[in-house]
């Protein structure tokens, strides 16, 4: 069978649905599809740049992205000389299955269509679509679990790469693009006509074993528990007993997909909404501007990872992973500041007396004296008996606090280079301290389990 040159690109905003739809389409022996490596996930000025250098290495390192798709094992990374363009990537993943077609699923290209359109002007688009409430619910359960769909900005970083991939797809579909649109609906409950019709758009016969998930090779897919559902190998719509969107948000997103339906009414077959509202100007600049900066950060991070030494980068995920993951067998709940409160209100009343306290003495002693020590013991108690998370929230407090007071009660502190200065230094400092605290506090949580 031969392998078609033109890679297919399968994009829809995350917890949309593309997981399931990449599972199914991999079922069918002439479709190669390689999930997530996010090759094209990079700021856009440093792409000649990056491709001259040992970028396959570092999608390795970064996401395993060779090793989970089995182009190379642990042991043994012969092959990577051969692998010079992200194609060559698809096509080595595509012969290796013996498919007619290959490429790769990814959400963070939402806002590279355009991109990707102009690199291959005969590239297959499969743009996955559902209703943004639903996915913001996913994203919300998701996160109670995951630390990425924790992170704020989530709900801004969701519009804006809809926006965009909805604004992107419209206008390469004019200059010619091949787009197939799936609809997430239409994809778990009539799922072989689904099948059917993208077989059809990519020019490969249709598999009936494509609607056999359970036999899905899922080994590419990281393990993690937002895929726990889609392991099940049960085709169907995850159900929630908790209202996890609120109220105002939902609302938010029914505006927004006002919007988006009309933006896609000439394909989507949705029912018309007459009385629903649109976003207004300043709610569609404010999740513009932010999902934009956000997402631009997470390039930049992500290009951190393939221009630094990587002997550097192995060492920063060492002491991230011991920093941040909790030790095998001990638990580190991800709970609100809230509930938080509620179960630790005493501890934090002590902390906050203690913070109390020490501002006062430091303000009324001489103001030169370094009392960050002193500082540091509020945060370390939060840090040993309730979590991270709030000694952190006392860190940044204790931060302000200890340079202000050195700024009201001597005029050479009274610049705001020297207040910044010495507002980040502290903070940097207890924070780290706070952290290295926080993880001995998750051994000695597993200790204490193991004990019991």
């Amino acid at each position: 069978m031969s392998l078609n040159k033109n890679p297919i690109f399968v994009i829809g905003v995350f917890r949309s649905g593309t997981s399931l739809l990449c599972s199914i389409l991999n079922q069918n022996p002439a479709i190669a599809l390689m999930y997530e490596c996010d090759v094209w996930n990079f700021p856009r000025p440093l792409l000649n740049a990056r491709f001259k250098r040992n970028w396959a290495e570092r999608i390795e390192f970064y996401n395993r992205a060779l090793s989970r798709h089995r182009l190379i094992t642990q042991d043994d990374a012969r092959g990577l000389e051969k692998i010079r363009t992200p194609l060559d990537l698809y096509q080595a993943f595509g012969e290796k299955k013996g498919a007619a077609v290959s490429g790769e699923k990814s959400p963070f290209y939402c806002d590279r269509i355009e991109q990707l359109h102009a690199q291959y002007r005969g590239a297959f688009f499969i743009f996955v679509w559902r209703d943004p409430v639903e996915i913001y619910r996913s994203v919300l359960k998701a996160g109670q679990t995951s630390r990425f769909f924790g992170k704020p900005g989530m709900l801004s970083r969701m519009i804006y790469l809809q926006e965009q991939a909805i604004r992107q797809a419209t206008q390469v579909e004019k200059s010619g693009a091949r787009i197939h649109r799936v609809e997430y609906a239409g994809l778990v409950d009539q799922t072989e006509k689904v099948c059917r019709a993208a077989c059809s758009f990519l020019g490969v016969p249709y598999a009936p074993g494509m609607l056999q998930l359970n036999k899905a090779d899922l080994s590419a897919i990281y393990q993690a528990p937002h895929h726990a559902y889609l392991r099940r190998g049960i085709i169907e719509r995850q159900q929630y007993t908790e209202k996890l969107v609120p109220p105002a948000v939902e609302k938010k997103l029914q505006r927004y997909r006002h919007r988006w339906e009309l933006q896609q009414a000439r394909w989507l077959q949705s029912p018309r909404r007459p009385d629903q509202a649109l976003p207004g100007p300043v709610e569609l600049h404010y999740h513009a501007a932010l999902g934009r900066a956000l997402s631009v950060y997470d390039s930049l991070v992500r290009a951190g990872f393939e221009f630094l030494p990587l002997p550097w980068l192995r060492v920063y995920r060492l002491l991230k992973s011991w920093v941040v993951n909790p030790p095998s067998g001990a638990v580190d709940e991800n709970t609100s500041l809230l509930k938080d409160l509620q179960r630790h209100w005493f501890t934090i009343l002590v902390a906050s007396a203690l913070l109390g306290v020490i501002s006062f003495i430091h303000y009324h002693a001489n103001p030169h004296l370094l009392f960050m020590l002193f500082y540091a013991i509020p945060c370390i108690l939060l840090a040993l008996v309730v979590n991270v998370r709030w000694a952190s929230l006392f860190v940044l407090v204790s931060s302000f606090i200890s340079p202000m007071i050195q700024y009201e009660g001597d005029s050479d502190y009274q610049s705001a280079w020297i207040f910044a200065w010495n507002f980040f230094s502290r903070f940097i400092l207890l924070e780290m301290l706070v952290l290295i605290i926080g993880r001995i506090r998750l051994d000695f949580a597993k200790d204490g389990d193991q004990a019991g």
